[in-house]
């Protein structure tokens, strides 16, 4: 390191300057006299004896941490390891572009060179930024270190440093020469990541010089679609055929390309890997459980079929789950992947579909996988347009022998109506689009063709992907409801169905929604509808100074939709698991489900006015505006809204008390944001308003407890005596059932006649909701025990 280049002198001055100044606390402005007299710089203020060896102490903790920074910066390592493998991988990328954008260009290859350029872009600025603010960092501790120098410099030449202990001097000594050996280093780790950045940015420049031709090729594609950009395929000589005969379907660019991404991302292979083995491990597993629930459950054999192949599940999970770590592989490398997921695909939807799809289904396998041979054989035209040919011609036959044979599908036990209809529409679709892409293609439209018949191919192929992975993920999902620990839950327990049903219609609408934007961007539609999407959105509509566009109301629509549904799921949660695991005193869960409520939205309207640009420090403002508006004209609802918060929070009433509010007398069954609803016995259900409740006299029959007391007179006529009687009433109400025990019934004398005794019986019950019924029972019980007592009834 010692031939790095040393710091400019103009920046020495200019730091040793700066720090002057602001070690000697001279900064602030400049006073009159130092405008008309000018005074020489001082030189840096020494350090006082009798402070050397705190500021020793402090001096070397700060080298120390510099020395720290300096070992521990991982930034300039990773570059300098990985900017060399990606330089190489960017030349021969761009010598396998030339080549490719030499001749006419799949539109589905531009897309994939696309994305790869892109991602080198994104890479290489990422090297740079953080390159520059490691630099900006290392300058700023080489300036430090350059001032501590020169002031401990400064320090050793003190007068009073010569009668001093001879340590004192010698550690004046290892402090400067540890300041200066620390920023030595932190210039030598400087200039290394100055020479990396320029290599970082000749690996740009690179980049840069492939982007004129890929953007021709890209405008030419898009501009000569209808136009014919290849002589018809009868035209060609002699040359042509030759070099379909000899020619090389992996050229020598490709082939080393692919070698050098498995030596720069290796991990990649050993994730994807890795991953396989898990799932094959977790799949296997699950098998024996699933067998045990298709037995107690035979409507599940149609979501499980996949467990029946662990590996191949495994295999296509792996690839749904890491398939966009390969974005940046060489096509060859991609091409080689698919071709092997073709297998796994393959037996999953032999178990999936019915065997009338079966001919279907291996037509389809072959015409994807001739496919990727033929975007293999790109590089020679003549023998890709052959392959092509071929394919298309193969296509056509098929469907013309499967419809006139009568082998569409229909409805069977894998099959629905819909299923069935849309693959005879996509057959007879087909049908259509097999025989001009290979007209085209004749004739010489290889663009035409190409998107037309290649994007067709490449949808089809990726709706059956989808399909089986579909169905893996609701055989995934019934088998994870069934399993610890969401089948503890009991909502899970409760609601299996349901949340099965809901989950996977999620899944299908967010599959076919994946399916519809990868066919978008087959037919290269996908680019230019979401910028036309965007136009739209962010048209902009001014009010008075602030201006909304549509995106804004969307967002903020989904945003208060989202709310409400959060809070929803929320407060399922809670009534279904929460609180019944937690003995909670009743009309705690509702206080606490409707706080719950009112927070989300509350939480979400505000996000939503953020997303609309409004100011929030102004809400304030809007505040004391509705408060003012609420004192004229919505006084009564708030205050209903206020007195049903007191409702919940102090408990007065609760949902299931029995209340009687005038002459009303009934069940609370809701309390509201406005008011609160009672069922009455005769089935009327009676709005209060809440303000109502709290303001007035309220008689709450099962504040504290369920407990009834239940009175009957009884009038006995003379010639039994009162204890008799007494004792008669008490048995009878003890044996009979709903009377509770405690408190124990009691009869009472209540009034003498001349002819008869009256008594009292009272009594509790605990059934509160059914005390009529207990009441009518206990009244006959009464009576017949008085007729068995002789006991005569006045």
């Amino acid at each position: 390191m010692r031939g790095l280049l040393p710091m400019p002198r103009q920046t020495c001055i200019a730091v040793f300057v700066a720090l002057y100044w602001g070690l000697s606390g001279h900064i602030g402005g400049a006073q009159p006299s130092d405008l008309t007299a000018p005074k020489p710089n001082a030189g840096p203020t020494p350090i006082p004896l009798s402070e050397i060896a705190s500021q020793a102490e402090s001096t070397f903790r700060s080298v120390q941490n510099i020395e720290t920074t300096l070992s521990t910066d991982q930034v300039a390592a990773t570059v300098e390891r990985s900017l060399p493998p990606l330089t190489d991988e960017i030349e021969l990328r761009g010598t396998e572009m030339a080549k490719f954008l030499g001749g006419v260009v799949p539109l589905e290859l531009l897309y994939s060179m696309e994305i790869v350029l892109q991602k080198y872009r994104d890479q290489l600025s990422n090297w740079n930024h953080d390159l520059t603010e490691r630099s900006k960092i290392l300058d700023n501790q080489i300036s430090q270190l350059e001032a501590l120098a020169k002031i401990w410099k400064t320090t050793l030449q003190l007068p009073e440093l010569s009668g001093a202990a001879p340590e004192i001097p010698q550690r004046v000594q290892n402090i400067i020469e540890f300041v200066d050996r620390t920023r030595h280093s932190a210039e030598a780790l400087r200039q290394r990541d100055l020479i990396l950045q320029g290599r970082v940015l000749e690996a740009t420049a690179r980049l840069q010089a492939i982007a004129p031709a890929f953007q021709q090729a890209k405008t030419n594609a898009a501009k000569n679609l209808f136009v014919q950009d290849s002589p018809p395929i009868w035209s060609l000589g002699i040359d042509q055929w030759k070099e379909a005969t000899h020619a090389s379907f992996i050229p020598p660019a490709s082939a080393a390309l692919l070698k050098t991404y498995l030596q720069r991302a290796p991990g990649v292979l050993y994730l994807h890997a890795a991953v396989i083995f898990f799932f094959v491990l977790s799949l296997s597993w699950l098998r024996r459980g699933v067998d045990k629930w298709t037995e107690e459950e035979p409507s599940l054999r149609r979501e499980t079929p996949v467990f029946d192949l662990p590996v191949s599940t495994a295999i296509t999970l792996s690839f749904l789950i890491l398939g966009t770590l390969y974005s940046t592989a060489p096509f060859l490398l991609r091409a080689i992947l698919w071709g092997v997921l073709l297998i796994p695909i393959t037996l999953i939807l032999r178990r999936l579909v019915d065997r009338a799809l079966f001919p279907t289904l291996n037509a389809l396998i072959v015409l994807y996988a001739v496919d990727q041979f033929r975007l293999l054989s790109s590089l020679l035209p003549f023998v890709g347009r052959l392959v092509f040919a071929a394919e298309m011609l193969g296509g056509t036959l098929f469907l013309i022998w499967l419809i006139r044979a009568g082998r569409l599908p229909s409805v069977g036990g894998n099959t629905t109506k819909l299923f069935a209809q849309g693959i005879r529409l996509i057959l007879r679709l087909g049908l259509i689009v097999f025989p001009l892409t290979l007209v085209a293609n004749i004739l010489g439209y290889l663009n035409f063709a190409s998107l037309l018949g290649g994007s067709v191919i490449r949808s089809a192929y990726v709706g059956a992907s989808v399909y089986a992975a579909v169905r893996i993920l609701q055989g995934l999902i019934v088998i994870s409801l069934r399993t610890h620990p969401l089948s503890l839950l009991r909502a899970v327990q409760t609601y299996r169905s349901m949340l099965q049903r809901r989950i996977c219609a999620v899944v299908e609408l967010l599959a076919f929604i994946y399916w519809v934007s990868l066919t978008l961007n087959f037919f290269g539609l996908r680019t230019p509808l979401v910028a036309s999407t965007e136009d739209v959105l962010r048209t902009t509509l001014s009010i008075g100074s602030m201006s909304i566009s549509l995106q804004q109301v969307l967002v903020f629509l989904v945003t208060v939709w989202a709310a409400f549904a959060l809070s929803r799921f929320l407060r399922f949660l809670l009534e279904e698991d929460f609180y019944s695991h937690w003995h909670l005193a009743r009309g705690i869960p509702q206080a606490v489900s409707k706080m719950v409520h009112y927070a989300l939205l509350l939480l979400g309207f505000f996000v939503g006015l953020a997303v609309l640009g409004v100011d929030l420090t102004k809400v304030t403002i809007l505040a004391g505006a509705f408060t003012v508006g609420v004192g004229f004209g919505l006084q009564t609802v708030i205050n209903n809204f206020v007195c049903g918060l007191i409702l919940l929070f102090e408990r007065p009433i609760k949902v299931g008390d029995v209340i009687q509010i005038d002459t009303d007398v009934g069940e609370v069954r809701r309390i509201g944001i406005r008011a609160s609803i009672i069922r009455t016995a005769d089935g009327s259900e009676v709005i209060v308003p809440n303000a109502s409740i709290i303001a007035n006299k309220v008689t709450n029959w099962t504040f504290s407890d369920r407990y009834r007391a239940i009175e009957m007179p009884v009038t006995a006529a003379r010639g039994a005596t009162p204890q008799r009687v007494i004792e008669v009433l008490e048995r009878v109400a003890a044996n009979q059932a709903g009377i509770t025990k405690e408190p124990a019934p009691r009869a009472y004398v209540v009034n003498f006649g001349s002819a008869a005794v009256s008594f009292n019986l009272r009594v509790w019950t605990d059934q509160y909701e059914d005390w009529i019924r207990v009441r009518s029972n206990l009244a006959v019980a009464v009576d017949e025990a008085l007729n068995r007592e002789n006991i005569a009834v006045a």
